[in-house]
């Protein structure tokens, strides 16, 4: 009687080993491989764990040799010799045995993985459950294939061939049919296959959510009957989450991102914050982001408010905002300082609220709290007092304030003030042609290779690069674009005047540009530009025949509305920390006073360390208390004094930031002053997003959703909260 098969049967191992016996629900076996020793192995009939383990154990070289086959030649899989017709089988196999016969043992293996999956009597369910837990790329591939190849079985049916919806459908693709879709599947490849195929209602949810944070649209569209339609065929028949839903799943979001940030911001020692007040469709938000330096010095960033105010809000209105989100977060002793446009509500503010630590040394000094709260002599405003960071005008805003309201004076006061007038308007006119007749748009696209656009109100670079343009075409080229458009020619004196005005104020715009950034900009780059900006305009004085005079009043407006950055320590630290700069902008009678400032800061920083790592740290051991003799702390071998580290670093010509890293105290200064940004431009990118919210579409979104979705998306890079 012939006995029945086993796992052993089709084992790849099991030419090292002769069968011997069965025995209940064990076979015996003999190793081939310990001859001329009889050694006889006993396993369970549905298992060849104990004979791999022999192997293993006993001759691992064949092991190895056999594993390196495998992977190098696997052995060739077949399929059985009656007609297929699931498409399963494209990833399935049987071995053949040594007389070539295909062993049909009901354990067909897995052409990606090797593996023996169970399919006894034709059933490949757990085939293809196989393929949907270790392959799913290649299950959705197979069902792509699948759907493709019944739609054009369907197509191609006559109609009295055609199934119909009650009886099983008997139009099932076999392997080569499955090969027809290739061509569709080449095209679909690079698709997530979960989006088909293993969509989640929660999954579909957390897309769709993501897609209105993400993309800023308006939380109506969840109720838009197209897009429900368009939702419900893509994910076969779930559904789109409600406008309530939206709003719980916002609340857990917004949670768990504040959450995040704030653990991430105590572990920061140093950060600067930017605000502004941003006001449309009779609404005003007041907006507030975070800025700080990593120990590699990435700048990272983060929004922290976005709330809505009165309309007529008042400095007192700003005060308390500033604080209370300062308060929310746990940073009011951690901000460098506080960077804001020139707005009046905004500079009285910190004028008349600024933090204790701007006055004078001499006049600080000791309160006995006991007695303060005891007595009670003060009263309760004194707890109602507000206190802010140290205040930092936006230099990019100062700087378009002195070309578009200084120097727009100085020229329209000078001799070239009616030409400067002439041609200003005709440029006007250029691009109101340009933006109110698409017709005109292409003439001028046609023309001039280019397409205008017109400037920006109250940014004078816009307007500056617009005229650029314009002034770049040719005589030939402007002649005829002026005549197609029905617009004065300029003049040979206008375009001479324009000409030399694009050239002389160049340096101005791209100083803006400069100062205008965000990721690679510090505090430290403020007066190097503006030293180099005031240098190159003398120098176009010389060889100016028109602009002298406006020069010179340009100049001055830098002077003035930059003193106090001129004159401030803090800006100046900030750029003797910087690698670009270190000490070589300064006159050579003031490098001294300001290398010993930098001394005295590298030895603040490094004993603040040293104090935080001893409370932190616990209990200090004897010989760290005491600083005398060899081998103290004071003496460690390898550690720079504050001094020498300070003259190493000035001595350097390395200009890249990294540098700073082989000045470790240099470094901590670098990040405590330059973490302070010169522009407060990221806030008002965060107002650009919500430009998208505050519309009708908006479907009267309330301002505390408003502003969850407005942080949600600006701090999706350093939170985890969108999934």
């Amino acid at each position: 009687m012939e006995r029945s098969r086993s796992a052993f049967d089709h084992w790849m191992h099991r030419h090292h080993f002769t069968f011997r016996d069965t025995r209940g629900r064990n076979i015996t076996v003999q190793c081939n491989l310990c001859l001329p020793k009889i050694n006889i192995l006993s396993t369970a009939r549905d298992s060849t764990s104990n004979l791999k383990k022999h192997l293993e154990c006993h001759s691992p070289s064949q092991m190895r040799k056999r594993q390196h086959t495998e992977m190098s030649e696997p052995e060739p899989l077949f399929l059985p010799p009656k007609r297929l017709k699931s498409a399963v089988w494209e990833y399935f196999g049987y071995l053949k045995d040594p007389g070539g016969t295909i062993l049909v043992d009901g354990y067909p293996v897995c052409r990606l993985c090797r593996k023996k999956v169970s399919a006894r009597a034709s059933n490949t369910s757990n085939m293809a459950h196989h393929l949907r837990d270790h392959h799913p790329k290649e299950f959705s591939k197979m069902n792509r294939k699948h759907s493709v190849v019944c739609r054009r079985r369907i197509r191609d049916l006559p109609s009295s061939e055609a199934p119909s919806g009650d009886g099983p459908s008997s139009y099932g693709p076999s392997i080569l049919e499955n090969q027809t879709a290739e061509s569709s599947d080449a095209k679909e490849s690079k698709i997530d296959p979960t989006i088909y195929h293993q969509t989640s209602q929660s999954r579909l949810n957390s897309l769709v959510f993501n897609f209105i944070v993400e993309d800023v649209q308006p939380i109506s569209i969840l109720e838009q009957p197209g897009f429900r339609r368009l939702i419900e065929a893509l994910s076969r028949g779930k559904k789109v989450m409600s406008r309530n839903a939206f709003i719980n799943r916002l609340e857990v979001a917004f949670d768990k991102m504040k959450g995040e940030l704030k653990a991430k911001l105590d572990k920061v020692q140093t950060l600067c914050t930017t605000a502004d007040v941003w006001s449309v469709q009779d609404r005003s938000y007041f907006g507030m982001t975070c800025h700080w330096l990593e120990d590699n010095l990435e700048r990272k960033s983060a929004a922290l408010a976005c709330t809505r105010i009165p309309i007529s809000y008042t400095c007192e209105t700003i005060i308390a905002k500033i604080q209370e989100t300062h308060s929310s977060y746990n940073i009011e002793s951690k901000v460098q300082a506080t960077v804001t446009d020139n707005g009046n509500n905004f500079v009285k503010a910190f004028k008349e609220f600024a933090s204790d630590d701007d006055q004078e040394l001499e006049q600080s000094h000791f309160e006995d709290l006991g007695s303060i709260l005891c007595d009670g002599e003060i009263g309760g405003d004194f707890f109602l007092s507000y206190f802010l960071p140290p205040h930092q005008r936006c230099a990019s805003q100062t700087l378009n304030l002195i070309a578009s309201k200084d120097l727009a004076d100085a020229v329209s006061k000078g001799p070239a003030g009616k030409l400067h007038s002439s041609a200003a308007e005709k440029c006007a006119a250029i691009w109101h042609k340009a933006q109110s007749s698409t017709e005109a748009a292409d003439a001028m696209e046609s023309i001039a290779k280019m397409k205008f656009t017109a400037p920006c109100v109250n940014q004078w670079s816009s307007e500056y690069y617009a005229i650029n343009k314009i002034m770049s075409l040719t005589d030939a080229q402007l002649n005829e674009l002026t005549e197609v458009l029905g617009v004065p020619r300029f003049t040979p004196d206008e375009t001479a005047y324009l000409t030399e005005y694009t050239d002389v104020f160049k340096p101005v715009a791209f100083a803006l540009d400069l100062l205008h950034g965000e990721e690679k900009c510090f505090l430290g780059i403020v007066i190097p530009t503006l030293l180099t900006l005031k240098r190159k305009l003398e120098e176009k004085a010389a060889n100016t025949r028109l602009f002298s005079k406006v020069i010179e009043s340009t100049v001055k407006a830098i002077d003035s509305r930059f003193k106090q950055v001129f004159e401030s320590s803090d800006a100046r630290l900030a750029t003797a920390t910087m690698p670009q700069f270190r000490l070589w902008w300064l006159p050579e009678d003031e490098r001294e006073s300001l290398r010993a400032q930098l001394i005295t800061e590298v030895l603040q920083v490094d004993q603040g360390s040293t104090e935080e790592t001893e409370t932190n740290g616990g209990s200090v051991h004897e010989d760290e208390f005491f600083s005398y003799g060899p081998g103290s702390s004071g003496n460690k071998s390898g550690k720079r004094e504050a001094a020498e580290e300070v003259w190493l670093y000035l001595q350097g010509t390395n200009k890249d930031l990294k540098c700073l890293h082989e000045f470790p105290g240099v470094k901590k200064v670098f990040i405590k002053f330059n973490t302070t940004l010169p522009s407060s431009a990221p806030v008002q990118q965060l107002f650009n997003n919500g430009s998208n919210i505050v519309t009708p579409k908006g479907h009267h979104l309330s301002d505390e959703h408003f502003e969850r979705v407005l942080l949600l998306r600006y701090n999706s890079k350093i939170t985890t909260a969108l999934e």
